[in-house]
Order: structure tokens, then sequence, then C-alpha cells
């Protein structure tokens, strides 16, 4: 499954990127290799399949770039690390794509209804679990 997701993203990728402009699409290719993981961190976590195949299958009917996905991905799992009901993944999101949110802006929505809600960490710092600081950013 991770094989197909990472071979999906890439395909994305590159069918959306002219071959000449590969070089000004690397963040972007680097962000989308993310989306994987990020699905194999939402089941760690505790969230269904069911739920976490949901919003990747409607991030791409949307039309959704996979960096622009991660984004929104990486918020529902530090949402669900930090608390959130894992029942509810991408729940959201979907309200939030039906209003025609996209990208940066979705993201923002979503970050703003966890703090609503009174899920996740204060403005500024990371969920737990997630110490950058460290290589690794393995807890001890």
């Amino acid at each position: 499954m991770q094989r197909f997701l990472t071979l999906a993203a890439l395909f994305t990728v590159f069918a959306v990127a002219p071959l000449a402009q590969l070089g000004d699409a690397s963040p972007a290719i680097l962000r989308a290799l993310q989306l994987p993981a990020l699905a194999t961190e939402a089941r760690r976590a505790g969230v269904p399949e069911a739920a976490v195949q949901g919003v990747l299958d409607e991030l791409r009917r949307r039309g959704l770039p996979a960096d622009e996905a991660v984004l929104v991905v990486r918020e529902e799992v530090d949402a669900v690390q930090a608390g959130a009901p894992k029942d509810n993944f991408g729940g959201f999101v979907r309200r939030q794509l039906d209003a025609g949110l996209r990208g940066q802006a979705l993201a923002q929505a979503i970050r703003a209804e966890h703090r609503a809600r009174g899920i996740g960490s204060p403005a500024g710092r990371r969920a737990p679990g997630r110490d950058t600081t460290r290589s690794g950013g393995r807890r001890p």
C-alpha cells in the first residue's frame, strides 16, 4: 500500500509538471513524497484504514495536488495525535473542500478549527512526540 501511494504521488507530480520545470517543482516533489509516510503515521495513531483511505480518495477526487494534500493530512494527523477523535478523521476537511478551500487556506482553516476546539498544542508549538530539535525526532 505504501509503495502504491508513493508511486501515485510521484505520478501526480510528474504528470502535472513538464520535465523542463522539474527544478522549480523540487520543493513540491519533496512535500508530495511525505504523503505515504503521513498515511502510515495516521494508521499507527489509531485512525481506521477506511478513514485514512477515504480522506486520500477525497483529496484525489477533488484534484488536490499531492504536495497540498500533505499539508491537509499533516494537520489531521497532528490533531489525532493531540487527542482529536479518530473516527472523525477528515470530516472537517470534507466540509471545507465542499466550501472551496484548497492548499494553505485549507490547512489554516483546519488549524483554526482545532484551536477553537482545544485540540492540539498552543500556537507555535508542535504536537507531543514531534521533537524536531534532535536527530530522528524521537522522544527519550
